[in-house]
């Protein structure tokens, strides 16, 4: 059977770091920007965090809502109203008023947000019909039963259903990270904690399966082998001692790239779950297999690489002219179209934090009951040395405002109507080099939308 024909949209991806927000003193005063611009429940969810890491990461994620709904609707900050599922997945969601109307005629907007370890992300577009908990859409899927009683996870094949989601892991976060990640044996007591999440194959996968020795590292003679610690040790050195150390360093380097992709997979099932708005309690996660996943290479640790070897080029008396990309530079409404070199410099030097477009990890399987999933679009993507994002989209197809504007006009005309031009096969696919997600930063580019000083709605 055909799948049902895929939504085309504009595809928006938006973060906030809030690290340096937060103050390093917990006895030092600090303000939450903004938050009275808010509604007086989303306050209330700001503030009853105790920790102030917490409250500004509650913060960034209702002002990312706002901001996504504000500009993507194109209605003023104080009519954006956000609401959320039944318990216990409270999902946020956003019901069009009576009196809207969309631009580019869509029926409503489609979101999902995610936070960890200070770093606060969006992700949306719009979708031919309001995402609602009480469509038809929605219910039939959790009505749908399958053979063994239980409610089947998939979506309905409605092709009015839109669904993302999103899920952002941390390697290394202070507090939650094991430190002692070292030795295999540590690594295989690991993954046996969370046996009720991932089924046996992802955990032999994640105990066995081959890490990829990463390049940068491998170039920069971070692993050690006999040829490479001769020239340090002399030719002797090659004792049993020596050897052992050479072991038990390398074998913590490879636990330590487990660990990162055990991580890789945690995003994934979160992102896909929160893509049909279950949660981590969903009774049939361990059926929720994804198979060959490769966690993405830290972009820092490539660009480390590259700045050491520019150096060592330098010191060799070669001076390499070099330049700055700047065609993915993001336009915001209220900014004027002509930006200083400096903010330029600090956007292409933000975006090489990502893993590059035509880079991310796209190879891994999707299963649900050991039955291959086509109809779910899942990315996996780096930011800096220890940030994994995982996004999966189902009943979407990206494409750009010029593109979609083309869309628009296409679906318009009379031949269209006429059945004889397939709007999805006339959309140009997205081009990898402009999936850029953009950084916000509070007082630049969200004040000036929620005091009402922008352009958003002209």
């Amino acid at each position: 059977m055909a799948l049902p024909q895929k939504h085309s949209s504009v595809i928006t991806r938006y973060y906030i770091d809030t690290r340096p927000l937060v103050p390093s003193n917990s006895k030092q005063p600090y303000s939450l920007p903004l938050l009275e611009l808010l509604t007086f429940a989303d306050q209330e969810a700001v503030t009853r965090f105790l920790r102030p890491a917490d409250k500004f990461m509650s913060l960034a994620s209702a002002l990312l809502k706002y901001t996504f709904i504000h500009r993507q609707a194109k209605i003023p900050w104080s009519k954006v109203a956000i609401q959320r599922t039944p318990v216990p997945h409270r999902r946020p969601y956003w019901q069009p008023p009576d009196d809207w109307e969309s631009e580019s005629k869509s029926g409503g907007l489609e979101f999902n947000v995610t936070h960890q370890a200070g770093m606060v992300v969006i992700i949306g577009c719009t979708t031919p019909t309001a995402q609602l908990p009480t469509s038809s859409s929605l219910s039939a899927k959790m009505d749908h039963l399958d053979l063994t009683g239980h409610h089947t996870p998939g979506l309905a094949s409605s092709p009015h259903q839109v669904r993302l989601g999103i899920d952002i892991a941390c390697a290394d976060e202070d507090k939650r990270t094991p430190k002692d990640m070292t030795t295999q044996a540590k690594f295989d007591e690991w993954v046996d904690i969370f046996g009720e999440m991932f089924s046996e194959r992802e955990r032999r996968d994640m105990r066995h399966a081959p890490v990829h020795m990463p390049v940068a590292e491998r170039e920069e003679g971070a692993w050690d082998t006999e040829s490479s610690s001769s020239s340090s040790e002399g030719r002797g050195a090659t004792t049993e001692a020596a050897r052992l150390r050479r072991a038990r360093e390398n074998e913590a380097k490879v636990t330590q790239l487990k660990l990162r992709r055990f991580y890789a997979y945690w995003a994934l099932k979160e992102a896909y779950i929160k893509m049909v708005g279950e949660g981590l309690l969903a009774s049939w996660l361990k059926e929720l297999e994804f198979l060959d996943v490769t966690a993405p290479v830290s972009p820092s640790a490539r660009i480390s690489s590259r700045a050491k070897s520019h150096s060592r080029s330098r010191s060799r008396g070669t001076v390499a002219a070099h330049s700055r990309n700047h065609g993915h530079q993001h336009q915001h409404h209220h900014h004027s179209s002509s930006v200083s070199t400096p903010v330029l410099d600090r956007d292409a030097e933000e975006a090489a934090k990502w893993t590059h477009p035509s880079k991310a990890e796209k190879g891994m399987q999707t299963l649900l009951r050991g039955r291959k999933l086509d109809d779910v679009d899942i990315e996996l993507v780096a930011y800096d040395e220890d940030f994994l994002l995982a996004t999966a989209m189902q009943g979407v197809v990206e494409v750009f405002e010029e593109q979609q504007s083309a869309t628009s006009a296409l679906r318009d005309s009379s031949s269209v109507e006429n059945g004889s031009v397939d709007v999805q096969a006339a959309v140009v696919q997205p081009e990898p080099q402009r999936k850029r997600w953009i950084r916000l930063d509070i007082e630049k580019d969200i004040r000036p939308c929620a005091e009402g000083r922008c352009r958003c709605l002209d």
